[in-house]
């Protein structure tokens, strides 16, 4: 699961600007991949066709499903609270809560980049760190870019590996 926790960091600290994308200066574009990762085999796969559900300032803003190769790519605008839901009935949910409040609009809008690896639920599992956002993202304008809280996610991947262990121990 560090793998993920790193993967998942790694992507959203080097997001950056594309060149050839068009994106409104008053938007950002949230993009990236979800893998379907097996608990016990600790191995993933592009995950097909997962729910995603956009809640903007608290109200439900869009949902949609990631490709057949687990990709997607949605454009939002700046200046709101974001809770994002991975996993629909098929996964475990996952959310995300990303604060663009302090973004200013600019040339070129913005880009996020985010991947992250979801799983299958198991019976008489509960993920209860799952509640809750897993991950909170948030604008650094020292660095102008998204950067997520570490200490905040670290705690919850922590959580989970604990879960993790006890399941792999079982079986």
């Amino acid at each position: 699961m560090r793998k993920y926790l790193l993967f998942l960091v790694a992507a959203i600290c080097c997001s950056s600007l594309t060149a050839k994308k068009t994106i409104e200066e008053d938007h950002f574009v949230l993009e990236g991949k979800i893998f379907d990762f097996n608990i016990q085999q600790t191995s993933d796969q592009p995950a097909k066709e997962v729910q995603i559900i956009i809640y903007q300032d608290r109200e439900i803003y869009v949902a949609f499903y990631s490709s057949a190769e687990g990709t997607y790519e949605f454009r939002l605008p700046i200046g709101h609270e974001y809770d994002i839901w991975f996993g629909g009935t098929t996964y475990v949910n996952k959310k995300v809560y990303v604060d663009s409040r302090e973004l200013r609009k600019r040339k070129g809008g913005y880009e996020l980049q985010l991947d992250i690896a979801l799983f299958r639920p198991l019976e008489g599992v509960e993920f209860p760190m799952l509640n809750d956002a897993y991950v909170k993202i948030g604008w650094d304008n020292d660095y102008k870019q998204f950067v997520p809280d570490m200490t905040y996610t670290e705690s919850r991947a922590k959580e989970l590996e604990k879960i993790f262990k006890k399941i792999r121990k079982r079986k």
